[in-house]
Parts: C-alpha cells; sequence; structure tokens
C-alpha cells in the first residue's frame, strides 16, 4: 500500500512540474513513510530521484534508484511522478518506486496489492521473462510487457496504478474491480494530473477547493458520499472502478474504458447444485482469499467487532497461520451497541492477543478536523470515527496490514433490506405461501419482518417529500436536484447486491477504509471486496438462496459454522462500526448549531433550524452533517 502523484504537461508551461510533484507527494506522505521516490521526464532523458527521505541504498546497479536529488531535476521536463512507499511486500530496495523494466522504457508507480502475483510471475516466467525483485510492482510492469492493458484482467487484488511507457508515450492507469484503491485525475487544457487523494491537488494548487453542487445535494438529501462519478471538489475526477484509463501523450487525448463489470458475471452457472456443494464451493472460494491476503513480509492482524464477518475472517485465519493472531476492537462500555462480549468470545476462542480502543465524544471533538482531513471529504456519521480509531490502535501495535470484513453483507446478503428484494422476488413469481414463510421466518432478524415490509413498499410508491427537509433548507437548493428514493429495492436479490456495490453503499465504505487505515500507515485488505473468482462465484446463483429461513448471509454462516462459537454463528443483528451516535449529537447540539450558523451556507434554513427535534434521529443526522460540512470548509477554505 503506498500513495501516488503524476503530472504530465500538455504543452509548454511555467508550471514547474518537479516543484508541485513534491508538494502532491508530500501531501499523502502518510500512505507511504517507508520511502519516497520521483521520477522526471523530458523529451530526451528519465530520471528519478529523492526528495526528503534519502535512503541508504546499496543497490546502485538498479536503474530505479535515485541519485539525485529532485531540487537539481531538470526544469524542462514535461512528465513527473511521485511514491511515497509503505512496504509490505519485498521490503528491500529492489521494491523501490517508481520502477522501470531492465530497459527503462517503462515506468510505474503502483498503490495496492496484487495478491495472485506469485501465480502471475510463475507465467510470466514460463513466457521467458526473469526478475530482479520480489514485488508484485514487477509483476505488472512484465504483465503489461507481456499482454498490454489486458494485464489487469489477470489480476486479483486491490490497485491504482500508472506505467509511463516511453516509446508508446502513453500512460496507462487502472483502478481495481470495485475501487479498494482510490485514483483521482484532472484532464484540462494545460496539464493531465492524478493522485491518490484529492487533498494532493489542493495543495499543489492545481484545483480550486470549490464545491460540487450535485455532489453537495447527494451528500446532504440523499445520504449518497460520491458513490457515483460526481466528485466532491468541483473539476476533479474519478477513475471508477473497473476501469482502465489511457492518456496519449502525443494526441493530448484520455481514453477510459471498462475491463470488469459485475453485472456481465450475473449468471445461473451454479444454480442447480445443491446447498451442500454449493457451500463446499463457497468454503472453499473464501478460504482461499483470505490465504492469498495473508501474503506479506510482514505481521498481520484482524479487525474485530464481534459480528459474524469480522468472526469468519479471525477463524479462518487463525486456522490457516496457527498462529496467534493480532486484533483490534472498537468498545462501547456502559452501551445497548457494545460488542465486547461477542469479540472477547471469538478471541478467546482463537488465543488471539486481543486489543481495544473506546471511542469516545470528547475524544471525537478534539480528533474531528484530522479525521476529515484524512477523509478529504465530509463524513456520513460518527462510525468513520471508530474505524479511524481501530486503525490507530494497530498502528500502536506495530501491525501495517489488517484484514477487515468490509464486503460481507453486499456479496452475502446482510441488509434489511435484501430481504425485501427476495420478498419481492417470490411475490413477483406468484410464489405467495413461499414469500408469506419467509416474512413469517424474518422475525429472527427483523422486529415485526410484515410490518416493515408492507412500510417499505409505501414508501416505494410515495417517498417522503421535501417538507421533510424544509425545516433545514431552501426551497431553491431542495428544488436544485431529485430527491432520490432509497427505498426503491429490486426483485432480485442480486441486482439489489449489485445496486448497493457500485451505487450506495460499498465504494463509500472501501473509500473510509482506505483512508482511515492510511491516514495511519496501515494497509487494510478485503478479502469479501475484491477477490474475483470469490465474487464471481457468488454471483452465479439465485440471490435468494443467500437469504434462507428469516436468516441472513446464509451461504457465509455455513461455509465457518464448524469454526465459529455458537453464540456467534447464531447472531442475526446488524451492526457495524456502529456508536452512541444521537446521544452524541444531544450533547453536542448547541455547538452543532453555533458552528452551522457560523458557516453563513446560503442554502440552509437558519432561522428555523434551531425548532429540529432535539431527540429525532433524522434531525440530528442533518445537523451532524452540516457542522461536518462547515468543518470541511473551513479545512479545505472551499469556496
Amino acid at each position: 500500500m503506498c500513495g501516488i502523484a503524476g503530472i504530465i504537461l500538455k504543452k509548454r508551461s511555467d508550471l514547474n512540474i518537479a516543484e508541485k510533484i513534491a508538494v502532491m507527494t508530500n501531501a499523502i506522505g502518510h500512505r507511504g513513510p517507508d520511502g519516497e521516490g520521483f521520477l522526471l521526464a523530458g523529451e530526451q532523458t528519465v530520471t528519478p530521484y529523492f526528495n526528503v527521505l534519502q535512503q541508504n541504498y546499496q543497490r546502485q546497479d538498479l536503474n530505479y534508484i535515485p541519485k539525485n536529488n529532485l531540487k537539481t531535476g531538470d526544469q524542462n521536463s514535461f512528465l513527473a511522478f511521485g511514491h511515497r512507499r509503505l512496504s509490505i511486500i519485498d521490503l528491500s530496495e529492489t521494491g523501490h518506486q517508481p520502477m522501470c523494466n531492465r530497459d527503462g522504457k517503462t515506468w510505474i508507480v503502483f498503490n495496492g496489492e496484487i495478491y495472485n502475483y506469485i501465480e502471475v510471475r510463475e507465467d510470466l516466467k514460463k513466457l521467458g521473462h526473469t526478475f530482479i525483485s520480489e514485488s508484485d510492482t514487477e509483476v505488472i510492469l512484465q504483465a503489461y510487457k507481456e499482454w498490454g492493458t489486458a494485464c489487469v484482467e489477470r489480476f486479483n487484488g486491490m490497485w491504482a496504478f500508472c506505467i509511463y511507457d516511453s516509446e508508446k508515450q502513453v500512460c496507462f492507469a487502472s483502478r481495481d474491480r470495485f475501487g479498494v484503491k482510490p485514483f483521482y485525475y484532472i484532464n484540462n487544457n494545460t496539464i493531465f494530473s492524478f493522485a491518490s487523494e484529492q487533498k494532493a491537488f489542493v495543495r499543489a494548487g492545481l484545483i480550486v477547493p470549490k464545491i460540487n453542487s450535485n455532489a453537495l445535494h447527494n451528500y446532504l438529501i440523499n445520504g449518497l458520499l460520491e458513490t457515483y462519478a460526481d466528485n466532491f471538489f468541483e473539476g476533479l475526477n474519478e477513475l471508477m472502478p473497473g476501469n482502465n484509463l489511457v492518456f496519449d501523450i502525443k494526441k493530448q487525448e484520455v481514453k477510459i474504458s471498462t475491463y470488469y463489470n459485475l453485472t456481465d458475471h450475473i449468471t445461473l452457472k451454479n444454480d442447480k447444485l445443491s446447498e451442500k456443494e454449493l457451500v463446499e464451493k463457497v468454503t472453499y472460494a473464501f478460504e482461499n482469499s483470505v490465504r492469498l491476503r495473508l501474503r506479506s513480509d510482514v505481521e498481520v492482524g484482524t479487525c474485530l467487532s464481534g459480528g459474524i464477518d469480522s468472526s469468519a475472517l479471525a477463524v479462518s485465519i487463525s486456522e490457516i497461520t496457527g498462529q496467534p493472531l493480532y486484533c483490534f476492537t472498537s468498545v462501547f462500555r456502559n452501551n445497548p451497541i457494545n460488542e465486547e462480549h461477542f469479540a472477547d468470545t471469538v478471541a478467546k476462542k482463537i488465543n488471539a492477543k486481543h486489543f481495544k480502543v473506546e471511542p469516545t465524544l470528547d475524544g471525537f471533538l478534539k480528533e474531528v478536523d484530522d479525521l476529515i482531513y484524512s477523509q478529504d471529504v465530509p463524513i456520513w456519521d460518527t462510525s468513520t470515527y471508530a474505524q479511524y480509531k481501530v486503525m490507530e490502535l494497530a498502528k500502536q501495535n506495530n501491525i501495517k496490514v489488517v484484514l477487515d470484513g468490509q464486503g460481507a453483507d453486499e456479496l452475502f446478503g446482510g441488509y434489511h433490506h435484501h430481504f425485501l428484494a427476495k420478498w419481492n422476488n417470490l411475490f413477483s413469481q406468484g410464489n405467495f405461501m413461499s414469500a408469506m414463510s419467509e416474512i413469517s421466518a424474518g422475525k429472527k432478524t427483523i422486529d415485526s419482518p410484515l410490518k416493515f415490509y408492507l412500510k417499505e413498499k409505501v414508501k416505494q410508491k410515495k417517498y417522503f417529500n421535501k417538507k421533510h427537509f424544509n425545516l433545514f433548507f431552501k426551497t431553491e437548493f431542495l428544488s436544485s436536484s431529485e430527491i432520490k428514493n432509497p427505498s426503491v429495492y429490486f426483485n432480485s436479490v442480486n441486482e439489489q447486491l449489485v445496486e448497493d456495490i457500485y451505487h450506495t453503499r460499498l465504494k463509500s465504505f472501501l473509500k473510509c477504509e482506505d483512508r482511515c487505515g492510511m491516514w495511519h500507515s496501515v494497509e487494510s485488505r478485503t478479502p469479501f471486496a475484491d477477490d474475483v473468482e470469490l465474487i464471481n462465484l457468488l454471483f452465479s446463483f439465485n440471490g435468494n438462496k443467500k437469504i434462507k429461513d428469516g436468516v441472513s448471509k446464509h451461504l457465509l454462516r455455513e461455509a465457518v459454522k464448524g469454526k465459529l462459537p455458537g453464540e456467534i454463528y447464531s447472531r442475526y443483528d446488524k451492526k457495524g462500526f456502529e456508536t452512541p451516535m444521537n446521544s452524541w449529537m444531544i450533547k453536542m447540539r448547541p455547538q452543532l448549531i453555533s458552528e452551522i450558523k457560523a458557516a453563513g451556507f446560503d442554502f440552509v434554513n437558519y432561522t428555523d433550524i434551531e425548532k429540529s427535534a432535539t431527540e429525532s434521529i433524522f434531525h440530528n443526522k442533518l445537523l451532524f452533517k452540516l457542522f461536518v460540512l462547515s468543518r470541511w470548509k473551513k479545512l479545505f477554505n472551499a469556496l
């Protein structure tokens, strides 16, 4: 895991790209404290540099090892790459970046992990390729040389990288299938530039920090945060998951293509398998995903909440490694949401080295600016803070890599609205008895499931209108964009899951995961969210099989049934990184309103905002978003 940045001039300019790339790379220095490297390319020269993190390199024979300080860089360069390294695989200097192939004609900056790099490297060796390092970065370079841009179709992992091909005079960038690793870019008349985080462009003065009105509306009203292509910063673009980008330097053209879309992989290929056969396949694919993500030259830990997802990971890791596992948990003692007992139960079973942190309101108020700045964009709620503190706890215990259960709900069917999709599907097929039986069984997971179903069906027909927001926002703001109905559910479980993966939940959760981890220089790995073999398998049969007899994530439970403590296997509630947010907001209310007023937003009804209900979760969430937005605006000096 690392941080990457790059600038390519489209025409002669006074812009000092050596200076700018240093600023951009420094802005994301938290992503890689172990090393730093730069590349400047001119018409005739391509030269690697170091800057503030000069290291004692022994391998001077490697043509990508820097020998000169960036301050002496060629001011006539048209291309600059920057990299900050977090050493995980091949800790030696042979893993330094920017890295090039043997002839020095192809260079790369890479953030992420190619988990099947050993297998891909063996395939390349059979084709005549030789390797200098043990890194997955070099595997990408050699794979690109052999298969071109199609190389990414062979990778299993998380990645965002950019390759400069000096012979073809193109830059080739790619992002992993589900967007675990970030890749932002700007493309204007003067430059093409990219980076791992939005703050890099702001710090380097490459964009004016102005709020994108569509993204703002989606955040405040629809509860969506950069789930589509709209970036919170106007003028900034995001390379979407499963996409490649090629920038033709001579033609100054950007072409984007999709190499993977989950909808193309929804099939019924395995639908005729018995449940026993299906569970066996899921078990093998899940264990293989975990095994691949344990590849590391540093010690690996895991986040443990005590829920089914994190517990499944913990017991599987323990079984695979046979070693005591570092586990990290956020707790909220003397609060109904506290899951400490469940986490303790799992930790005791696997003889874990178990560490805990208890986020507090006082701590949140002290760290809220750092939290928001780490994310680059406003946050939805205080659950991000719990995740932030867990990653900090991992760092304090010298753990660089943690596995996390993000994505299990979106693959296996873990949310209440996934039940609705199944019930809708059964009704649409005329299976009324089966539908009513499933609804009745839903009481294991959902309070009053029939009432829940009917209530949600009413929402689908008539979503709550704008009057619910009139207390907070002016009419012009509410009329400026569509209020989307989050209760529009599909008649197919798998189609609903795809919607959650791409457009409502997972993409944003993965972004928070990346930012929380990398702010503390911790790499987060997600076996559920980015293993292409596991994911394709889980969409190769009727999604109704993922929910059975009123129980969510049925296939995951069965896959780890013999490993989990009984009370974890039978947990049907859904939590996650929860915090006592509403009680915090009630205590913070005077401060929230004061700071919102001071922000001077022209779309807020300041005369009515104090009339909001003190105990209302809906109102308090809106107040929290406006409070966070006011802090974000100050931090980024946004217009």
